[in-house]
């Protein structure tokens, strides 16, 4: 029983969580749909991630936007071209940081009082020229954050904002530092008022300021007691202020609580921090700085960090140094030292880096120091000491780099690790140079005058050493002289990179790398002489054996080819031959077919003949009148009681307008075997037709007319097929020719000019007509034949005669 309680306990608990979750789901899908909704047309909205941001900026708009959401807790509108904000952004009750730069605002609202959030506000590049036009600030009570820079304002008294704690006002117009500025400001911590054109500090007092910027302005001097009312003042930036002096010989600042000093890029030639005793850290670089008197760092026994670089020191005392025990990093590169005494940094116990570059420098001496990094490049060093190092005993890193050494005898310590000696003027090592440094790990001496490898017994005595720069130098490739540091440089792990070691000498190998010019005689060939010529006798019988194969290989395929397009040709004429054959039966059987459906389809009636005519047809039987196969010569023609009558020919009145050409005989023969084949022809069909049954003459008649003209309508297709056939093309017939040929068809009954039936002799034609109708008697026929063949002369008169 307790265990089905405990279930349906369980199972309870379970739907009200999954109630609950399903609920939330809701709430939050509200929330971002009612934040898409408010969501500007010009802004970029992000509602859902943490903190919620909208994004307004660089959209050129004219006013503030409006349907933000109320969930909205970082806003950007900044370059834009707004000049009012309404007090409609007080709703916005979760807003914590709202950027506003760089539009044209002039004032703020004079209520703000629905930005209680608001912590994080950036007003820089607007034209804001009071402070009381942005008095509403003073209403934002958690506002900790205030970029007021490039607004044209010109001082800040008067503004009130509690619990205010960085405020920058750089690039204004503020020429005073007043007392008063910073009255409302109780909880300031950092002010920047750097890039203003101020000349005056008036004793600014805040209780709380830590941090202060007055660097690129204008001022001149500052009174030992200009910071007395920011006790709690830690750091003071003045760099870059081109006139500043703020020491002489009986005054100097004073404050008590300063740790951190920057007074580089002024006008100093003093240090003038002796009253400073808290101070840590000071850049005294590029000023006017050239004497350093004794004890002048006595009482900055706090001091770690000092930066003397680039000023006019010239000279240093043995004392000058005395008292900075804490002393980490002393900078004195690029002034004009030419000596340095050997006790200088004797009591700085903790330095870590000592820079004496870019001096006038000639020997190192037996400098006495702790440093760990001494750097000495760019100086006139010609020469090191064999115990120059000696007292030393810290050194990891020693930088000789751009200096004029020619020769190092011997160095010694036991703990430099890093040893930079590049861009000197190294012609040859010496066997004992390296021995005393057992812990060396890295050797520069790149950019010397080494000719000759060096050789590798020089670094037996180094068994940390794992990197050797030697390239930049004039390398003579003496290929025997260099293998053996050849074999120690490439040995694990490499210590350098073998391309940049460049051959200059000799001449034949300049320009190339170590390895590019020896490569002949540091390695071994792959083959004895022997094994050369049982390998190149394998080469050429592969080569041999692969040519043949290539060649068979290519015959062979050369011969499928030529196979395969041999098959291809004669299955081709073999589709050509079967398409032949299949349209020449077709052909026939047309042929026959039409032959059988004319004979069939002939009717009793006899045609008109076209000599028949006297006036010329209607429409109607111009329509129904078939095209003449025949030449219209023909009509010239009139055959009366067996006498042929030549009319004339409209080619008599054209033989002179013609140009005369003529006719290549072969083509006349092959016409003349033509005409007298389908003569024949015709009179075969003409022979078959008479056997048929004749029950009347008139039939008989028709008959014979309809297979005459079905010979000759066959002759016609195969003349228009052999012309077709043949490419030989004839010149056209001289009218003698056209005479000729008009005589012998004449005789067959046959005429091929068509142009004579243009002829258009009324009188031969009346004339014509006459005889015709005097001899000839022809039945009128309603409607003509669809062929346009006349029978002859003969053939009409033997019809009519019975």
């Amino acid at each position: 029983m307790e265990l089905l309680q405990k279930i349906v306990y369980s199972r309870t608990i379970f739907k009200i969580r999954k109630i609950y979750f399903f609920l939330l789901c809701l709430i939050l899908l509200f929330l971002m749909i009612d934040a898409e909704k408010l969501c500007p047309q010009k802004c970029s909205c992000h509602l859902d991630q943490n903190p919620r941001i909208i994004i307004c900026s660089g959209q050129q708009l004219l006013e503030f936007p409006k349907n933000l959401s109320d969930l909205v807790e970082d806003l950007d509108v900044s370059r834009n071209n707004i000049s009012e904000i309404s007090n409609d952004i007080n709703r916005l009750k979760e807003l914590d940081e709202l950027n506003l730069e760089k539009n044209r605002l002039t004032s703020l609202p004079d209520n703000l009082n629905g930005l209680q959030k608001l912590q994080k506000l950036r007003l820089n590049g607007n034209n804001i020229l009071t402070t009381n036009a942005i008095a509403s600030l003073s209403q934002l009570n958690l506002l900790k954050v205030l970029y007021f820079s490039n607004n044209p304002i010109s001082n800040l008294s008067g503004l009130e904002i509690p619990n205010l704690q960085v405020l920058d006002a750089s690039h204004c117009e503020f020429k005073e530092f007043g007392n008063n500025y910073l009255n409302g400001l109780k909880n300031l911590r950092m002010l920047s008022l750097a890039e203003n054109p101020l000349t005056n500090i008036d004793n600014p007092i805040s209780e709380n300021l830590a941090w202060l910027n007055l660097s690129y302005c204008d001022l001149n001097f500052l009174q030992s007691d200009t910071f007395k009312g920011l006790p709690n003042l830690v750091e003071l930036i003045l760099k870059d202020n081109k006139h500043l002096t703020f020491s002489t010989r009986k005054e100097a600042l004073r404050h008590k609580n300063l740790k951190r000093l920057d007074v580089s890029n002024c006008n100093l030639d003093r240090p003038g921090i002796h009253q400073l005793p808290f101070l840590t850290q000071v850049k005294l670089s590029h000023n006017g700085i050239h004497l350093l008197p004794d004890r002048i760092f006595a009482k900055n026994r706090a001091l770690t960090h000092l930066y003397l670089d680039y000023n006019r020191i010239v000279y240093l005392n043995k004392s000058s140094f005395i008292g900075l025990m804490n002393l980490r990093v002393l900078d004195l590169s690029g002034n004009q030292l030419e000596q340095i005494h050997w006790s200088l940094f004797r009591d700085s116990i903790v330095l870590n880096i000592l820079n004496l570059s870019s001096n006038n420098i000639r020997d190192i001496g037996n400098l006495t120091t702790s440093a760990l990094t001494i750097d000495f490049s760019s100086n006139l060093i010609s020469k090191i000491v064999t115990n120059s190092l000696i007292n030393m005993p810290k050194i990891r890193t020693l930088n000789l780099s751009d200096n004029i050494i020619e020769t190092i005898f011997h160095l010694e310590s036991m703990s430099l690790r890093i040893l930079e000696l590049k861009r000197n003027r190294l012609v040859e090592l010496t066997a004992q140079i390296f021995k005393g440094l057992p812990d060396i790990v890295k050797i520069d001496l790149s950019g010397n005058r080494l000719t000759e490898g060096p050789n590798p017994l020089i670094f037996a005595n180094n068994p940390e050493l794992k990197i050797i720069q030697l390239e930049d130098n004039p390398w003579r490739c003496d290929c025997s002289q260099l293998h053996p540091i050849y074999n120690f440089l490439i040995q694990l792990p490499v210590k350098t990179e073998m391309e940049y070691l460049i051959c200059q000498s000799p001449t034949n190998v300049s320009g190339y790398t170590w390895e590019t010019g020896c490569y002949d005689q540091w390695f071994d060939p792959p083959y004895t002489p022997k094994n050369k010529t049982w390998g190149l006798v394998a080469i050429s019988i592969l080569t041999l054996i692969i040519a043949g194969g290539t060649i068979m290989s290519i015959k062979h395929a050369m011969k499928t080819k030529r196979i395969a397009r041999n098959q291809r040709q004669q299955l081709e004429r073999a589709e050509a031959r079967e398409r032949l054959r299949l349209l020449q039966r077709r052909n026939i059987f047309f042929r026959n077919e039409r032959l059988e459906e004319e004979l069939r389809g002939q009717s009793s009636e006899p045609r008109i003949h076209p000599m028949e005519l006297i006036g010329p047809p209607s429409y109607e039987e111009a329509v129904q009148m078939p095209r003449i196969a025949q030449s219209l010569d023909r009509l010239d023609v009139a055959i009366t009681e067996n006498t042929t009558r030549i009319l004339g020919s409209v080619d008599n009145l054209r033989v002179k307008k013609r140009r005369t050409k003529r006719i290549t005989r072969k083509r006349t023969v092959s016409e003349d075997n033509l005409a007298r084949r389908e003569e024949r022809r015709v009179e075969r069909i003409r022979r078959n037709a008479s056997r048929t049954t004749i029950t009347s003459i008139p039939s008989i008649q028709h008959q014979s007319s309809n297979n005459l003209e079905i010979s000759l309508k066959i002759k016609t297709d195969s003349d228009q097929r052999e012309s077709d056939s043949t490419k030989i093309q004839t010149r056209p017939p001289t009218p003698m020719s056209k005479k000729k040929k008009r005589i012998v068809l004449s005789k067959a009954g046959t005429s091929t000019d068509d142009e004579d039936s243009d002829f258009q002799n009324t009188h031969q034609r009346s004339r014509r007509s006459c005889i015709i109708k005097s001899t000839i008697n022809l039945p009128n026929l309603s409607r003509e034949p669809r062929s346009g063949f006349r029978p002859s002369s003969t053939t009409d008169n033997n019809n009519a005669s019975p």
